[in-house]
């Protein structure tokens, strides 16, 4: 049975048609003539949850979950994560530009590493490495610039000075759609391995990321659980469109990756979360990423 066709017929509770769900969506099999190719298994996932969520499309899901909650009306603005906060945005787009632009020691920058300055470049990462056999993030990419010109390495999980530098690089990219190759050898490899996790039951929850963002997609979490309810209620936003708004801003100004939202996830699954920048991670964006191909990114926004 096909993904969508599943997905249509899986009214029934949750965990119980979980597995049978995740069939479908584990790694295809090595048999090139009978498995879909990657564009087909996303444009099919996408068929999938448009089935799920009628009268909408691929562009709203970038706006979120709560785009799917009865008091929006279906309108929902990405906006600044506090009106008074409204400069955070540009303020750290500045810090991050200004470590962009910064002088190494032998005369070059960041800029000078990446074709046209970094403009319009965010849209291929993560990218397949050959040589390297690794799927290669936009964070690699900068501390691989920083390596070649004997520069400190910067931590990928330091907020402050990571996410505004990965915002920025990002910003280059404002509005441009989001496209992933995955045509060389071994890309389809990496692929599958971020598409494994991504469909894993994992943790104490006992959850996967397609749990939340495609069999459950559209719908409210956290209320109305067995023991109790939970302090804080989402409407889970769907697979496709989410890596297209990261990083983002949390409450206080500081930027959250897509990474770091990965291991925030897998804590609340009773999990415990894979190093950022792990090959698992790494993997886990690749696919991930690839969902949105075809959408415009932005950075440092959130949905309400």
């Amino acid at each position: 049975m096909r993904l969508s066709a599943i997905l249509r017929r899986s009214s029934h509770p949750f965990i119980a048609g979980l597995m049978t769900s995740f069939l479908v969506l584990l790694p295809a099999p090595a048999d090139a003539q009978t498995s879909p190719t990657p564009d087909q298994e996303r444009l099919e996932l996408i068929q999938a949850l448009q089935a799920r969520l009628p009268g909408t499309q691929p562009i709203d899901w970038t706006l979120g979950g709560e785009v799917f909650a009865p008091s929006s009306g279906g309108n929902v603005q990405a906006i600044p994560f506090n009106a008074d906060n409204a400069t955070n945005s540009a303020d750290i787009l500045a810090i991050g530009k200004k470590l962009w632009d910064r002088k190494f020691k032998n005369g070059k920058s960041l800029a000078n590493c990446f074709p046209n300055g970094g403009k319009r470049v965010a849209v291929t990462y993560p990218q397949y490495d050959a040589k390297a056999k690794l799927a290669l993030t936009l964070d690699m990419a900068i501390n691989r610039c920083l390596q070649l010109h004997r520069e400190p390495e910067i931590d990928v999980a330091n907020a402050l000075i990571m996410g505004p530098l990965s915002a920025y690089a990002r910003s280059l990219s404002e509005g441009q759609r989001l496209a992933l190759r995955v045509g060389a050898p071994g890309a389809r490899d990496k692929l599958d391995s971020g598409k494994a996790l991504f469909t894993r039951r994992i943790g104490q929850q006992n959850f996967a990321c397609a749990s939340c963002h495609v069999l459950q997609a559209g719908k409210v979490w956290g209320a109305g659980e067995p023991g109790g309810q939970r302090a804080i209620t989402s409407v889970l936003s769907p697979a496709i469109g989410q890596a297209t708004t990261w990083p983002r801003l949390e409450p206080g100004g500081n930027v959250r990756t897509l990474q770091m939202q990965y291991r925030q996830c897998m804590k609340r699954s009773g999990a415990e979360p894979f190093d950022l920048g792990s090959e698992e991670f790494n993997n886990l964006e690749y696919y991930h990423t690839y969902l949105s191909n075809g959408l415009p990114i932005r950075v440092l926004a959130v949905q309400r």
